[in-house]
């Protein structure tokens, strides 16, 4: 472990060293304070640059990362143990030159040290790993929101003997449990019973037989749900904590216009999604795979 940590420090100098030496090829201008990726408002840059990649054996875009770590980070400013990584995530975090200085505490080994996950979490990246109990139930939560996502969340989980026993010591869960019991018994009663499950989870059923092969595509049916509208919460989750971020901040035309482009094709998936649930049809037309391409 000490021989990877060696190597981390190694790795992260020469990343530092290789993006100092982009930036002397090719100064990086900022634009409303903020350092900016867009190449095109400097002419030759992106060609210089690209020559240099192609010198080392690296791709344009490495370097071009490297360069924008290096002019973010001024050498009085970058922490030494903390990984080329860490500095990426942070950098454009408010007040990063402090933030770095303060490192979290580990969940697991109770270090204070800065790790990917960690960083993420800091500089309010919607990609961070769950990390402690509190932060996977409350990610659960998020997924979960929908009824039916949640129910069927639920009737998994307490197909596990040690969670259903967990479970039933929680008074409320206990009462609420019994209760659906005799909800569900009363319907049964007055024949007004409806299956929940619907199409997503049947299971064939023909001379008291359970199918197998139904099992299965029910589960998998079930499961395909829950991602699509796990994709849907996340996107919506991750664009309610960075978008109120963005207040003040000013983008070079370069970043505005990959922005536009990236919604577009936003809106051009959530039309998808939206013809192939409301009519089963899920080929994409020539037009609307090109731009999902990025073509």
């Amino acid at each position: 472990m000490d021989q990877s940590v060696r190597l981390v420090r190694v790795m992260t100098g020469c990343q530092f060293t290789l993006g100092d030496t982009a930036l002397e090829i090719a100064r990086l201008r900022t634009h409303g304070g903020n350092m900016s990726l867009g190449e095109e408002d400097q002419p030759g840059v992106e060609g210089l640059l690209r020559l240099f990649a192609e010198a080392i054996g690296l791709s344009f875009h490495t370097v071009r990362t490297y360069r924008w770590v290096a002019a973010r980070w001024p050498k009085d400013q970058r922490q030494d143990g903390v990984s080329f990584e860490v500095h990426r995530i942070l950098a454009s975090a408010p007040d990063a030159y402090e933030l770095i200085q303060h490192p979290p505490v580990d969940e697991r080994t109770r270090e204070t040290r800065w790790s990917g996950d960690a960083a993420k979490l800091a500089a309010g990246w919607p990609t961070a790993t769950p990390v402690s109990v509190a932060e996977k139930v409350e990610a659960i939560r998020d997924l979960a929101q929908d009824e039916q996502v949640a129910a069927l969340v639920a009737c998994d989980l307490l197909h596990q003997p040690e969670v259903a026993f967990w479970a039933m010591r929680d008074p409320q869960a206990r009462e609420l449990v019994n209760q659906a019991q005799f909800d569900q018994a009363e319907l049964v009663e007055d024949g007004e019973g409806e299956d929940w499950w619907d199409e997503s989870n049947a299971v064939e059923e023909e001379e008291g037989v359970v199918d197998p092969v139904a099992i299965v595509r029910g589960f998998h049916r079930a499961m395909e749900f829950t991602d699509l509208i796990g994709v849907c919460q996340g996107f919506v989750a991750g664009a309610s904590r960075l978008v109120p971020k963005l207040r003040g901040r000013e983008f070079s035309e370069s970043q505005l216009s990959l922005v536009l482009r990236h919604l577009e094709k936003i809106r051009a998936t959530a039309d998808w999604i939206e013809t192939a649930v409301s009519t089963g049809k899920v080929d994409l037309d020539e037009a609307l795979a090109e731009l999902v391409r990025g073509q």
